[in-house]
């Protein structure tokens, strides 16, 4: 993106918006007129951040939620587990609409998530009384989905592999 002035790049990213304002806000310096700029500069950056969380959290939603649609052996609740995951998916392009640099690091974002969904589904699995170790093959056999054509497309779903079967 272009060089945009501040108040253009709030419009069209926020992320990148308080990341370049919490730098000029410590490019300031001390000041003697009383301006907490250090402080102040961390919040600013906190509300992208927060962002930049959320966004992982939903991914990791969205990632549990695959998860029980291609190994959840409880077939009565895809509907509602495919309603869920078009609602995280859509609160994620929310996101990148308004944050556009979130969405090119959203792999970055991704990472960390993987493993602690994964982890998430197989203890659900167990807690709803299924036994997890069938499902935990498969995913360590590296049945992981791919972020831009499964996780974030919204018109994507994994087949329904006990209906296969």
């Amino acid at each position: 993106m272009d060089a945009l002035a501040p108040a253009d790049l709030y419009e069209h990213d926020f992320y990148a918006w308080t990341q370049d304002q919490a730098a000029r806000l410590r490019a300031l310096g001390a000041r003697n007129d009383g301006v907490d700029v250090e402080n102040l500069a961390e919040e600013v950056e906190g509300l992208g951040k927060s962002d930049r969380r959320a966004a992982g959290k939903l991914i990791e939603q969205a990632l549990i939620h695959l998860m029980k649609l291609a190994h959840h052996p409880a077939r009565e609740n895809r509907a509602h587990w495919r309603a869920e995951l078009r609602g995280f998916r859509g609160q994620i392009a929310d996101i990148f609409v308004d944050s556009p640099s979130l969405h090119a690091h959203r792999a970055e974002i991704a990472a960390p998530r993987w493993d602690r969904a994964q982890r998430i589904f197989l203890d659900g699995l167990e807690a709803d009384g299924h036994d997890p170790r069938r499902a935990a093959a498969a995913l360590r056999s590296g049945a992981y989905f791919d972020l831009d054509a499964e996780v974030l497309n919204e018109d994507w779903f994994p087949p329904d592999a006990a209906a296969e079967e």
